[in-house]
């Protein structure tokens, strides 16, 4: 396998070079943007009225609406503004079991050791999460719980060891959480929904001029490239950005100055 790889590699030669400012373009691409939308805002509200009132609760939307971003965001505005709270934001792997809710909790708090049967792992993460004064905790992909592990986040808040518990996912979490009368009512719902079509039609003039920014305009919001959009990203904000980003980068390699709409065709058949 490895000789014929080598010979393909050494039949297709060398891949091409690109230019400085080409690559640099690239790497600036390749940041995700963060910009403070209403609806990233209304989220915000609704998570300081959790933490002010030691509240917990669920945020509820499809992928790519934009949950992660707004809730990574919340953690660095807490920061940001006090000196005396914190949130930190976990991410749950797949099939994540009580043992698992809490090594994630110490590889978010920056632990690299995260061996040891669940009463260490959870005496651990208590202490810590008490002692850096950790008001909030965002679990992210929490539709990855298994079932028994929606007690760990039960134990967690009724030994008051953090003021607020969100978790964030899609209708699946929906689902794990209406098992259980008690639960649903513990974690009332937050709907991270998609934007209306006037509304991602604002976004995509956003980011054009201050994402993309390329030297000539690519007319992103006319009805044919605009539809385009809209069909291959369903109005998720998250997916738009992820589709011109992408189209930018392409548009960049094959050294073109603005995204066409091929080049957007091309992208959005990926999605």
């Amino acid at each position: 396998m490895s000789r014929e790889a080598n010979q393909v590699a050494s039949a297709l030669g060398a891949l091409p070079e690109l230019a400085p400012e080409t690559q640099k373009e690239l790497e600036r691409l390749a940041k995700t943007p963060y910009f403070d939308l209403p609806k990233v805002q209304g989220c915000h509200t609704y998570l300081e009225e959790c933490r002010l009132g030691n509240a917990c609760s669920r945020i509820v939307g499809d992928s790519g609406v934009g949950k992660t971003v707004a809730a990574k965001a919340y953690v660095r505005r807490l920061k940001s503004i006090s000196t005396n709270e914190y949130a930190v934001y976990v991410l749950l792997p797949p099939n994540c079991t009580p043992k698992g809710v809490y090594e994630e909790v110490l590889k978010a708090l920056g632990f690299t050791y995260t061996k040891g049967n669940i009463s260490l792992l959870r005496n651990r993460a208590r202490q810590t999460l008490t002692s850096r004064k950790v008001s909030v905790l965002l679990f992210d992909e929490a539709n990855h719980l298994k079932r028994d592990a929606l007690g760990e986040m039960q134990y967690l808040e009724e030994a008051e060891v953090v003021k607020s518990i969100v978790l964030i996912g899609t209708d699946r979490l929906d689902a794990l959480i209406c098992q259980d009368e008690q639960v649903q009512r513990r974690y009332p719902r937050y709907q991270y929904g998609r934007v209306l079509s006037a509304e991602l039609k604002d976004l995509v003039e956003l980011w054009e001029a201050t994402v993309i920014r390329f030297p000539v305009a690519s007319s992103l919001t006319a009805k044919k490239p605009f539809s385009l959009i809209e069909s291959a990203t369903g109005r998720c904000i998250g997916k738009m950005d992820e589709l011109l980003r992408r189209a930018a980068r392409k548009a960049l390699i094959e050294g073109e100055s603005k995204i066409s709409y091929e080049r957007l065709q091309e992208v959005a058949a990926q999605f």
